[in-house]
């Protein structure tokens, strides 16, 4: 399939969440049934990476928004006689007080000052909403590690291995319906697609979950864990736990969930920009790919390379809701 420069526009609209709900729709249903769509858009995705890495915010000049106004204020304060030789002061017509010049230069240093602000603006927005989704995570570590002290006799919230509970985003449920977690909104970043519809978003309870079936289920395997990533539980000597609350300060709990639609498992909550990790001993860390060191603990595959539970007890992974413990044969690993 051949894409044309208006796919693309839409491709670049949907990775910077500007598309409209029902052309965002359009969009992921195509990419669903298309590989060459989704090729293209991690091919975009790729392109866009260096502008989101070298971004830098820039301070205006001091006093720049002073000496604006004052120059605003002089030109609508300028009197006739200033502005037309006196020969031509009584041509003009006490109506007519704004001429086309007057309406140019107003509209430049609208211009000119929207072009300071707006950047500012937005910067300021988007440091609100990771701050916003750094909270979230400190009260979703709360709540994670006052269940290892109670209900999980030391280990965190365990993502069964098979049924309806095998998904990461299990963990949301589980604090919830045990009384850890007193605002299900937590999971979801407000940086994140579906914080724009927050009002649809509505947790299931364990019941709900275990009695769900068909496109039901895959929808709660989807979203009942919010906009985040959780840890996928480790392996040691050959048995599945979760793992085990040991006040680490470099085992990830949870992240910004990553796209599938970028490359080098980047979040899209952020811009592509960077992501949040909670860690084990439940501080918050905004990361850029700390993975790309060979000697750093890849915080979304295990020392075998996959997105599944680590290979022992310091081989921490972090996965979407969606994610299982295990994509591979797992005929010799028991659970515990």
């Amino acid at each position: 399939m051949t894409v044309n420069d208006r796919t693309r526009a839409q491709l670049l609209g949907y990775l910077l969440d500007a598309l409209e709900d029902s052309e965002r729709q359009e969009v992921e249903r195509q990419l669903e049934s298309n590989r060459d769509l989704r090729d293209e858009l991690d091919s975009i995705a790729t392109t866009l990476e260096p502008l989101a890495e070298t971004y830098t915010e820039h301070d205006p000049p001091g006093g720049l928004a002073a000496r604006t106004c004052t120059v605003v204020e002089d030109q609508l304060t300028v009197p006739a006689s200033a502005a037309f030789p006196t020969s031509m002061a009584g041509e003009i017509r006490p109506r007519s007080r704004w001429c086309m010049a007057d309406v140019v230069v107003l509209a430049g240093i609208c211009l000119a000052a929207a072009m300071l602000f707006f950047p500012a603006i937005a910067q300021s927005r988007y440091s609100a909403r990771l701050a916003g989704c750094e909270n979230n995570l400190r009260e979703l570590g709360i709540a994670l590690i006052n269940y290892s002290e109670k209900a999980g006799r030391g280990y965190f919230p365990k993502v069964p291995i098979e049924g309806n509970q095998a998904f990461a985003g299990i963990y949301g449920p589980v604090l919830r319906d045990s009384g850890y977690l007193s605002d299900p909104q937590y999971v979801i970043c407000p940086s994140s697609t579906i914080a724009a519809h927050l009002a649809d978003f509505e947790m299931p309870t364990l019941i709900e979950i275990d009695g769900a079936s068909g496109t039901a289920l895959i929808m709660i395997h989807r979203t009942a864990g919010g906009s985040y990533a959780y840890n996928l539980g480790v392996v040691v000597d050959g048995q599945y736990r979760a793992a085990r609350n040991q006040g680490r300060t470099h085992f990830a709990l949870m992240a910004d969930s990553p796209s599938r639609q970028l490359a080098g498992y980047r979040s899209s909550n952020h811009g592509g920009r960077g992501q949040n990790f909670l860690y084990e001993d439940g501080h918050v860390q905004y990361v850029v790919e700390c993975w790309s060191d060979t000697s750093q603990d890849h915080p979304f595959e295990n020392r075998l390379g996959w997105t599944e539970a680590g290979v022992d007890a310091n081989d921490a992974v972090v996965g979407p809701s969606f994610a299982t413990p295990f994509v591979t044969n797992v005929s010799n690993i028991r659970s515990r």
